[in-house]
């Protein structure tokens, strides 16, 4: 209980310098639909709250129950819930459960990675092609 107040106070202590400033590439999302102009956006930088959904990422996604991507090129998804990235290049994900059509590295309970050495594997998965495998 302890750890989980901490880092709600950590993101509430960032939320002070996180107001949507581009410029600070820190961006604070309270949940998938706010706010709304991120969904359609790219970003690049750090995207902090308590669910965030964006278009393209390149940073991170720090959230508490759920992170939406449809592509991050490099960076890391990380939750206490859920993460979905279409595609997640140089990067990896954190969570509870992470699902993904393509995804470098996944830790997790649950990691459903299509392009994985396996569709489904507790506790991690890994894209084949990350070692040089071939499709």
């Amino acid at each position: 209980m302890r750890k989980f107040m901490f880092v709600v106070m950590c993101m509430v202590a960032t939320s002070v310098f996180a107001q949507g400033k581009e410029s600070d590439g820190c961006l604070w999302s309270w949940w998938l639909g706010a706010p709304a102009e991120y969904r359609n956006r790219d970003i690049s930088g750090c995207v902090l709250g308590f669910g965030s959904g964006v278009k393209t990422l390149s940073g991170s996604q720090v959230t508490v129950c759920v992170n939406t991507a449809d592509k991050v090129h490099s960076g890391a998804q990380v939750s206490f819930g859920y993460n979905r990235a279409t595609t997640l290049r140089n990067g990896c994900q954190v969570g509870f459960v992470n699902v993904s059509d393509s995804a470098a590295l996944q830790f997790g309970l649950l990691c459903f990675n299509r392009n994985g050495f396996l569709p489904f594997f507790p506790f991690f998965n890994f894209d084949k092609t990350a070692f040089g495998s071939k499709k």
